[in-house]
């Protein structure tokens, strides 16, 4: 964040620093032509026990809105420095679309819920979770 530039490429007023590091974050990965898969990238050092994905959001027609809602995906047993592929969108044909990704997350016995917003024209990655 402290290299942080702005639409046009320049450089922004200097930040402190991040000491924190992430444990939990989405990340996008360019799969050719516009389509971009987004995972969830586990580095707390411990097994994720369980994951709930959903995923939602909505979609603009005109000066009409539609909500989106997707099912719920459960995953297991998800290791540290793994990766969990949980959507995919394509930059063109989704490009009306604001996803919201909900993401509930049991580790150690405790569940932590979290939550990321994909705006028009997607994002590069999104840290969940700091240490």
């Amino acid at each position: 964040m402290n290299e942080r530039r702005d639409n046009l490429g320049l450089p922004l007023p200097p930040r402190k620093p991040e000491t924190g590091r992430p444990l939990l974050w989405v990340a996008i990965d360019h799969q050719g032509g516009y389509v971009e898969d987004i995972y969830l990238v586990n580095e707390t050092g411990k097994t994720l026990e369980n994951v709930i994905v959903s995923t939602g959001g909505c979609q603009t027609f005109d000066d009409d809105l539609l909500t989106l809602t997707g099912s719920d995906n459960e995953y297991k047993n998800i290791a540290d420095g793994d990766a969990l592929k949980i959507d995919s969108y394509d930059r063109m044909a989704d490009s009306d679309y604001i996803l919201q990704i909900n993401i509930k997350i049991q580790i150690d016995g405790k569940q932590i819920k979290l939550r990321s917003l994909v705006a028009k024209g997607g994002f590069k990655e999104e840290v969940l979770l700091w240490s």
